[in-house]
Formats: structure tokens, C-alpha cells, sequence
């Protein structure tokens, strides 16, 4: 049954009501820009807020702006007079208080029963409610013509070096002869199957910055689709106004080059939702084209931990559409056409005497950036690297807007010594530095540039851009550092605030906690009180709670649930029960599901369980899989199997599947084998392959091969090539080695790198070590970098050591620290802690900051205290949270304890 999307708010139709009545009654005092300043916040933001199309983001603001309204009407005696719209209601009660506090509490239970699994299809057009009154500033200047009459410059294709003599001014920018590789032809063969279809598609194109993603893009649209529109744009503001107002036509492609600028943050959300909707029409015809960093996949498609805030929820529900075209970091199969091709193309000719596979990247003049940036020369140098390094630290720890020249300018000295800012020129240093961070190389990249301007032609005033090579290869290089004190003050005083509250969250995750307090008493010294709630965390988190709790009371009195739970917490934990009840009650009648469900625990602990069944299946009509699962439970504890069943049932379908998985997986591991059986056999009813395999290995376990070889048959049926590989173990145990070949052949040919290492380790068996080896490289070239540690270890058992550190290192050249971190763990459960520790360093040199945590370890319990302690700083430096409390730990009983947090240079902060 296809769900309907709720009316219009009661919230905003009374906001209209509002400011129609304020437009003929009040029109000039007090006057937009007045609420505005008064407000801190837009005029433009005022008048949405009076024509209904957008609520104010807290309790506080709203109540703020109606009280501003009501003095000007008492003024007037207009308190006592109708409304004048036809119910007689009085403007006294239009503009009372409590009914306009009560109506933004049901606006937020409204809001906050958007995330159940009935509204889950809607949920994505709720962000594009009525604005049909704002006319966005910016879909004019996003011009929509066919793909054929595009070139590869507008659409951001990175210019090449020449290769020949200096170019004149108006041959500036250099398209080599393109040489197509496998996964170009894959794109075309998607393209072309979804024109013949008639299907809307996303494509995502991932791949490292620099590797030829733009120019796979543009050469399969022009050759798929030249008649088609093509639009582009140029900030996400402009995009997600054409999306509002369904400004895309048929047989569109919507271009969304270096895709991490269109869906971080609140307005990615917006857009996630928007693009989620165009698709689901179906109705129109359209390509969404979008690239992504391979880093950044990641983590728009992660889930957020137990207890993390979901700030990527429409992303990663978008990202699950797409359909994923994977770019090699190199030509390394494609060299001899490469070759073949430059005897007739400078810049390919030139590119190919460098002596490296990786063609695009030095096409790009990437490498001759990457010199320039690490190898300055002189004061200009140093003093441009300055401003350099300031850009790539605010774009890896989470700013998205442009860059202000005044944050680098001010930021920039925290990157030089002492020496280096005494001997700088006060008046003209910014100057030549902004010059050497603008220079051109090879005359195609620059490592700081020009951004366009909003509103007509050239660039934007006082404002730049970082070149994405810079950024994605920088991002690695510099993840364990913490930028100085002048990068969080610059911060704080330069950037937008959206950009401010992220980047306080990446201090506090850091433990600079008095940095992470200022920059949030920023956020809400611009209009958004709630954040004091997250400085009240942060007060908490170094043992001043009076103060926290002072500031989780403001925050709650700002209608911020997340605070009203924080200070429940804080109450409980003093054993004042019956104050924690009534903020849970409090903030679950605002909306919060989370309050919702702690306060049905409380019931539960207090055998109430008539109340906490109630209040469990209030959540569960929002959606919350967790809430089903506990009724289900109490249902258990009644003998009521079949209405736990049922409950279970839903559950799984609104999205509960791996916790109940995680639940069957439990009782299995404490023996209780009946109750997980029933758990697995009903979630692989409910149509999840993954539980009848777990459900198989439980038959195992018990020794019913039969059954086991069944569940798992049926499973592999359902095109689970998990399932396949289980059945090769079976049969290897058994020595059918030529059937378990075939199983784990048919896996591999399933997509299942996993099975390529079994392969491996069958072969390797039977004593084909070139077989061996063979699949490892194929497991590793398909993208997992445990078949290099398998070579690697094959190394070692050989004594090639040397050998082995060159696999180990290439493993995590190719992302495979995680892999490293694990074998490292198993070496380490082995007693093997030399060469754990050995491991557990190359996965920290690639970043991890785990392994850091784990090498600290290693080094404390060897009492080296001075290295463990360095290593935890290195892992708190890199936002590892374990790293901070582990550092604050051995702080403690140190001459310097650790208690309120960490200065940017690691040394202990003194108390704030």
C-alpha cells in the first residue's frame, strides 16, 4: 500500500496566518531587517519564516520573533481586535506564548515520526514542502544546454600538460587523446541499457582525485546521449533550489562532479532527499552523474555507531541506488596504448617520461603540485605553504563553504616558527604568500584558486577554493596532526557557522575541549542555543558537572530533547529518579524517540510493564525496529510466542534485521540453541539470506550436516555467495577438494573476493604455491588487500622478509590497514607481540588511528611509558576517541594530569 504524506504543518499554516496578518496590520515596525538583527539570523530567513515556509530552528527563536511581534501590537492596542480572517479569534491569542510553544512540540513529535518505516517513502520529499514563494537566487545561472554542446573545461575536466611549447592565452587549457580502459566501456554498456530501458539511473564514479573519473564521465555522456540536456552546478544551494522547485526537465543528465560538495551536511541531507525522490518518480526519464573519492563513499554509506548521531541518513539511503563504476588508480593493464597513442600526443609523450603507470595524475601536473606544496622555497614559500596547509586542515576536518582569505590569513601563522613570523614583512607577507599558494603549475593547477562569483561574472571577492588533489592527498598525510590554536581562533571569528559546528565537533574529538566549548558558544551566539547542550557534554566529559548541568537546563529550556536526556542521565546517576522520569516524559512528548524508549526501560526496571508496553509501542508507530524487539520480549516473558512473533515480524521489516540477527547470535553463544533457531528460521522467512547461513552454521554446530547443507543450498539459491563458500568448506572438510574448487569458483564468479582467498589457501594446500599466489594477486587487484598478507606471510615462512614488507607495505598503499590492524590482532593473541607491534605500526603510518591505540598498549604493558603515552597523544591527535581516553588515562597519574583537555600542541589545557 503505498503510503501518503502527512497535510501541510499545523506550525506553518499558522505561521501564514501569522504574517498576513503582520503584513496588513504591521507592516513596517518592527520591520524585517529589525527581526533579523534582533534575531541574528537573515531577513530573507525572517520572510520565509512569515510566509509559512520554514519553522525556526529552535523553541527559543520562535518564541523570540512572536514576542517582538506582540510588543508592537500591544503598542498599538491591537491586542483586544480579530484577527480579521473569519474565525473571530482574538490577536491576543494568536500571539500568545504557551499556543505557539505547544505548537512547535507537536511540529517536533511530527517531525521526529518521520523516521518510521511506514513514512520512509515520503520521507524524502518532506524537504521539499511549498516554497514557491522564494524564488532561488541561483537555477538561472545554471545553464542546461545539450551534452554534445558542453566541452570538457566547463564541465571539470583537469586541464594537461602541454608537452609542447608555451601555450598563447587563449590555448590555456589541453585535452590529451583519451584512452579508454575497462571500466569506460562498462559506463557506456550501463548508459546505454538504461536509454533502452527507459530507466532513470545514478551513477556514481569513484575513484582517487586525479585518476580520469570527469573524463570517463564526459566521454560516456557525449557518446550515449548528445541530445540530451545536460546541467550543471555550481554550489548546492543552486542545486537543491532546482530540486525544490522540480526544475528538471526529461531526458536530463544532472552533473554533480566532485559529489562530497553536494551532500555533506544539512543541505547534502536536502538534496540526498530531493535526488532520492527524482528517482523514485520514475516518470522522467534522467541521469544523475555524480563522482565521489573513495574516502568519502565510505563514509556517506557507513552507519552510524550505537549512540552516534545519523547525519548521513538520506546520503547512504541515496547512495544504496547507485550503480557503482569503479576508477583504477592507474593505466598499469593500458600502457601499450598509451604508448601507442603519444606518438602522436605531446602531453601523453610527456606524461609516459615520467616512468609511471599513473597517467592521469601526472597529466594533471598532480605530482609537480604535490613538489611545490612540500618543497617551498624562501619566505614566500614558507609563508604560502602556511596558508596552504591552513585550506587542507579546514577541508579534512569538515569545512564545506569557500575559504576566507581573512581565516587564512589569520590561521596561517600557527604554521610557521618563530623564526619564520619574526623575519615576515607585516605589511606585504599575506601578499606574496597568496601569490606563491596562486601560482599556476604547468600552467594548469594551482594549489589555492579562484572561486566563481554568485551573482555574475569573475570571481568571488575575497574568497578561495583548494585544489582536490591536494585535498584528498593531504587528508592521509596529515590525519594525525592537529592543526595550532590560530586555526580554531581564525575558525571561530572567519567561517560560517554550519562550518563552525563541525569543526567543534572535530575539536572535541580531538580532546580540545576548550576549543570545541568556544567554537559551539559561536554556533549559539548566531542564533542556535541548542549546541549549549553539547558544551554542557563537554564540561561533563572533565568532571564539571554543576556546570554542565547548568547548561543542559539552558538548552532544555530551549526545547533541545538531546539535553533534557543528558540531564535526565545526570539525574539518575545522583539517584533523583523521579526529576530524570519527568525530563524523559518532557522530552518524549517534544519528539524523542530516544527519550521515549528510556523511559519505557524505567518502567521495565520497575515491573511496570502495562506502562512500559505502552510506551515502547508509541515508539514502534515511529518506526523504531528497537522498540519491536522489546515488545516482542515482554511478549516472551508473558508466554505470548505468537505476539512475540509478531512483533519480531515488524521489526524486521522496518529495518530491526541485524539486531535481530545480533539477538539469534546471542542466545546461540549462551547456549539457549532453540530460541535463536526460532530468531534465525523467522528473519529468513521474513526474505534475509544472511540468517538462514547463520542458521546453517547453526546446524552445524549440532551436527546436522544435512540440514545445514540444505539451509545453505537454499540460501545460495537466493544468491548468496556466502552460502557457496560455507558449502565449499563443508566439502573441503570432507576432502572433496575438486567440489569445494568449484563452490568457492562459483562464489569468486559471484563477485566474492573472499572465495579468491580460499581458493588461495586450497591451492596453497594441495601444494600449488604459484596457484596460490595467483589468486591472492586476483583478490588483491579486486580490491582486497588480504590477499597481499596472505603473499606476505607466505614471504615470511620463506624467510623473504624483505619480500614480506613489500607486500605488507603495497597492502596498505591499497587500503588495506584494516587488514594489517587485524592480522596484527591475531599475531598479537598469538604472543607474537614483536611482530604485532611491527604490523600494528604500518597500519598506524597509513592512518589508523586504532592501531595507534593498540601499539600504545603494547608499549605500556613493556613498560615504555613515554612511547605509549606518545602514541595515544598521535591517536587523539587523529580524532580517535579511544585515543582520548586513553591518553587521559595515563595523564592522570602523571606530573601533568590531564583534566580539562588538551591545548593544540598536546600539552594539558589549564582548567576554563
Amino acid at each position: 500500500m503505498n503510503e501518503q504524506p502527512p497535510t501541510d504543518a499545523a506550525i506553518k499554516v499558522e505561521l501564514r496566518r501569522l504574517g498576513a496578518w503582520k503584513r496588513e496590520k504591521l507592516p513596517d515596525t518592527p520591520s524585517g531587517r529589525s527581526l533579523a538583527r534582533n534575531l541574528k539570523v537573515s531577513p530573507t530567513t525572517v520572510s520565509e519564516w512569515l510566509r509559512g515556509n520554514r519553522v525556526p530552528q529552535s523553541c527559543h527563536v520562535l518564541l523570540a520573533l512572536i514576542s517582538f511581534i506582540r510588543v508592537e501590537a500591544q503598542r498599538r492596542s491591537l491586542l483586544e481586535t480579530a484577527v480579521g480572517d473569519g474565525d473571530g479569534q482574538p490577536v491576543a491569542q494568536l500571539l500568545d506564548n504557551q499556543r505557539w510553544r505547544d505548537l512547535y512540540e507537536k511540529d517536533s513529535l511530527r517531525r521526529s515520526q518521520l523516521g518510521s518505516a511506514a513514512a520512509e517513502g515520503w520521507q524524502a520529499r518532506a524537504f521539499l514542502e511549498a516554497q514557491t514563494h522564494r524564488t532561488p537566487r541561483s537555477v538561472e545561472r545554471d545553464p542546461r544546454h545539450p551534452v554534445r554542446s558542453w566541452t570538457a573545461r566547463q564541465l571539470g575536466v583537469h586541464a594537461a600538460i602541454s608537452g609542447g611549447p608555451a601555450l598563447a592565452p587563449d590555448e590555456d587549457f589541453v585535452l590529451p587523446t583519451f584512452v579508454p580502459r575497462p571500466h569506460d566501456r562498462a559506463l557506456r554498456e550501463l548508459l546505454s541499457a538504461a536509454v533502452e530501458h527507459g530507466e532513470s539511473k545514478l551513477v556514481l564514479v569513484r575513484g582517487d582525485s586525479c585518476t580520469g573519473k570527469t573524463r570517463s564521465a564526459f566521454e560516456a555522456v557525449r557518446e550515449v546521449v548528445p541530445d540530451w540536456d545536460l546541467v550543471r552546478f555550481g554550489e548546492a544551494e543552486s542545486l537543491q533550489a532546482a530540486l525544490e522547485l522540480n526544475n528538471i526537465r526529461p531526458r536530463t543528465v544532472l552533473w554533480l562532479d566532485t559529489g562530497h560538495h553536494y551532500l555533506y551536511g544539512a543541505i547534502g541531507e536536502s538534496i540526498a532527499a530531493a535526488l532520492r525522490n527524482l528517482l523514485d518518480q520514475g516518470d522522467d526519464l534522467v541521469f544523475i552523474l555524480l563522482t565521489l573519492w573513495r574516502e568519502d563513499d565510505h563514509i556517506l554509506t557507513s552507519a552510524p555507531r550505537p549512540g552516534q548521531e545519523d547525519t548521513h541518513l538520506q546520503a547512504r539511503s541515496l547512495l544504496a541506488q547507485a550503480n557503482r563504476i569503479i576508477v583504477p588508480p592507474d593505466f598499469s593493464n593500458e600502457m601499450n596504448a598509451v604508448r601507442q597513442i603519444s606518438t602522436s600526443d605531446t602531453s601523453l609523450s610527456q606524461a609516459l617520461a615520467a616512468d609511471t603507470s599513473a597517467i592521469t595524475q601526472t597529466l594533471a601536473a598532480g605530482p609537480a603540485l604535490l613538489d611545490h606544496y612540500n618543497n617551498p622555497a624562501g619566505e614566500q614559500g614558507f609563508h604560502g605553504r602556511a596558508l596552504i596547509t591552513a585550506a587542507i586542515d579546514a577541508r579534512r576536518l569538515g569545512v564545506n563553504g569557500p575559504l576566507p582569505l581573512e581565516f587564512l590569513r589569520v590561521a596561517a601563522p600557527g604554521y610557521l616558527t618563530d623564526s619564520q613570523r619574526a623575519e615576515a614583512d607585516p605589511e606585504s607577507w599575506f601578499t606574496a604568500a597568496l601569490a606563491y599558494a596562486e601560482l599556476p603549475i604547468k600552467r594548469v593547477v594551482s594549489a589555492l584558486h579562484p572561486l566563481p562569483s554568485a551573482a555574475g561574472m569573475g570571481p568571488a571577492p575575497g574568497v578561495v577554493g583548494l585544489a582536490d588533489y591536494l585535498e584528498q592527498h593531504e587528508r592521509s598525510v596529515r590525519r594525525l596532526i592537529c592543526p595550532p590554536a590560530t586555526f580554531w581562533t581564525a575558525a571561530r571569528d572567519h567561517l560560517a557557522t554550519p562550518d563552525v559546528r563541525r569543526l567543534a565537533r572535530a575539536a572535541a574529538a580531538r580532546g580540545r575541549f576548550r576549543y570545541a566549548a568556544s567554537l559551539y558558544c559561536s554556533v549559539a551566539d548566531h542564533g542556535d542555543p541548542t549546541v549549549l547542550g553539547l558544551v554542557g557534554q563537554i564540561r561533563e566529559a572533565v568532571g564539571e558537572i554543576a556546570d554542565a548541568e547548568r547548561l543542559y537546563q539552558r538548552a532544555a529550556n530551549d526545547g533541545y530533547p538531546v539535553a533534557m536526556i543528558r540531564l535526565a542521565l545526570l539525574y539518575e546517576k545522583a539517584g533523583n529518579g523521579s526529576s530524570a522520569e519527568l525530563l524523559y516524559a518532557h522530552a518524549s512528548r517534544a519528539g524523542n524517540i530516544g527519550a521515549t524508549m528510556r523511559l519505557a526501560q524505567l518502567r521495565e526496571r520497575q515491573r511496570d510493564l502495562a506502562d512500559a508496553e505502552r510506551l515502547y509501542t508509541q515508539a514502534a508507530a515511529s518506526g523504531n525496529s528497537r522498540a519491536m524487539i522489546r515488545l516482542g520480549r515482554i511478549r516472551e516473558k508473558q508466554d505470548d510466542a505468537n505476539g512475540a512473533e509478531k512483533w519480531y515480524r515488524k521489526a524486521m521489516h522496518a529495518g530491526g534485521a541485524d539486531i535481530i540477527l545480533r539477538m539469534a547470535q546471542k542466545w546461540e553463544r549462551g547456549g539457549d540453541w532453540t530460541s535463536a533457531e526460532r530468531l534465525y528460521s523467522l528473519a529468513a522467512d521474513c526474505g534475509a539470506a544472511y540468517a538462514s547461513v547463520l542458521w546453517a552454521r547453526l546446524r552445524h554446530r549440532k551436527g546436522d550436516l544435512a540440514g545445514a547443507e540444505h539451509l545453505y543450498r537454499q540460501a545460495a539459491d537466493a544468491g548468496s555467495t556466502g552460502a557457496l563458500v560455507h558449502l565449499g568448506q563443508m566439502n573441503e572438510k570432507t576432502e572433496d577438494w575438486s567440489t569445494a574448487e568449484q563452490l568457492y569458483q562459483q562464489a569468486a564468479d559471484g563477485g566474492n573476493v573472499g572465495a579468491l582467498l580460499h581458493l588461495a589457501r586450497l591451492r596453497r594446500k594441495n601444494g600449488d604455491r604459484a596457484g596460490s599466489e595467483t589468486f591472492c594477486r586476483k583478490a588483491a587487484d579486486a580490491g582486497e588487500p588480504q590477499g597481499l598478507i596472505l603473499l606476505a606471510r607466505a614471504c615470511e615462512k620463506r624467510g623473504d622478509r624483505a619480500g614480506a614488507e613489500s607486500m605488507y607495505k603495497e597492502a596498505a598503499e591499497r587500503g588495506g590497514a584494516t587488514a594489517l590492524f587485524r592480522v596484527a590482532r591475531l599475531r598479537n593473541r598469538d604472543g607474537d607481540e614483536a611482530s604485532a607491534a611491527l604490523l600494528y605500526q604500518q597500519a598506524a603510518d597509513t592512518g589508523n588511528t586504532a592501531a595507534l591505540v593498540r601499539l600504545g598498549r603494547l608499549m605500556e604493558r613493556a613498560g615504555d611509558r613515554t612511547r605509549a603515552e606518545h602514541m595515544f597523544r598521535q591517536a587523539c591527535d587523529g580524532g580517535d576517541s579511544n585515543g582520548v581516553t586513553e591518553f587521559m588515562r595515563v595523564r592522570m597519574n602523571s606530573d601533568q594530569p590531564l583534566t580539562y583537555g588538551l591545548e593544540p600542541d598536546g600539552t594539558p589545557s589549564a582548567p576554563w
